[in-house]
């Protein structure tokens, strides 16, 4: 369970006043299958806003320069993020504003996170209005869950998952204060927000070894200058570390920039589903 860039990208949807210009984006995620249809609707909010840039604009539009420096610090934070863990961590310090926050996909679990590189699951925060609210508290251990001991060995050979139904309880023993305490929490959806501080920390908790995609490409990139977004279009192939299968997934990523220049808002939309297919897993009651 060692950060690779794979789930840090990950970490790191935000959806808010929705544009005409916008709305194109959310029928992509139902047409994955349909690649003819994703380029047409991502080249469509691409043309309506290189329509805004060529037209008249009001005060509240940002410049042409200020869009296509935006545009260029998508893409060196894209690169970055499937290439090293270095540049990507120094173009995140530079390029988020301090205010900012990443919104991943919800997923259901319970909320907590720690740090991958110790040998020991220690919990380093829990996020807000998680099933592990009121729960869980930072610096607890763990350890065991429905039984098997929370080594490292068995996070990184995937015989300690948190996975499941939701609704389902799971117990779990975890060590606080120098006492063992059994805990039992839910799985249900969390929908977490990660600032400035945790997703730099999520990065550098990575291991740099197992950093970067195999294979990577930009397919396309849309801009909507009015409301100072850019959309990217990207499709990669990374290796599974516990199954050592190879997978690929499309993705859109978004980026919300302020008037600086700097992103304030940062999340993705990916094939999760197809993913789970091609390590094996399916969905199943």
């Amino acid at each position: 369970m060692r950060n690779s860039s794979k789930e840090v990208l990950k970490k790191l949807v935000f959806i808010k006043h929705i544009s005409i210009q916008e709305c194109y984006i959310y029928i992509v995620i139902n047409n994955w299958r349909n690649m003819n249809l994703i380029k047409a609707l991502l080249i469509v909010p691409f043309l309506i806003s290189s329509q805004i840039f060529a037209a008249h604009h009001d005060e509240s539009e940002i410049s042409r320069k200020a869009m296509m420096d935006n545009i260029n610090t998508a893409k060196s934070w894209i690169k970055a993020g499937y290439t090293d863990k270095d540049d990507f961590l120094s173009i995140v310090k530079k390029h988020m504003s301090d205010d900012g926050y990443n919104y991943p996909g919800r997923f259901i679990g319970f909320g907590f996170n720690f740090d991958p590189r110790n040998d020991e699951m220690v919990v380093d925060w829990v996020i807000e209005n998680s099933p592990a609210v009121d729960i869980l508290q930072p610096g607890d251990t763990f350890v065991s869950v429905e039984g098997v001991p929370a080594t490292r060995e068995n996070r990184d050979n995937g015989v300690l998952s948190f996975t499941g139904i939701p609704g389902q309880p799971v117990n779990a023993v975890v060590k606080r204060d120098g006492k063992n305490v059994d805990v039992s929490f839910t799985r249900g959806l969390v929908n977490p927000r990660y600032t400035k501080a945790q997703v730099l920390n999520n990065i550098e908790s990575s291991d740099p070894e197992d950093w970067g995609a195999d294979e990577y490409k930009i397919v396309e990139i849309a801009a909507n200058r009015k409301e100072n977004v850019v959309y990217a279009w990207t499709w990669h192939k990374f290796t599974d570390d516990i199954t050592g299968l190879q997978f690929e997934e499309n993705q859109v990523t978004r980026f919300q920039f302020n008037d600086n220049g700097q992103v304030i808002a940062r999340g993705d939309m990916s094939e999760e589903a197809l993913v789970q297919s091609q390590l094996g897993f399916k969905v199943s009651r």
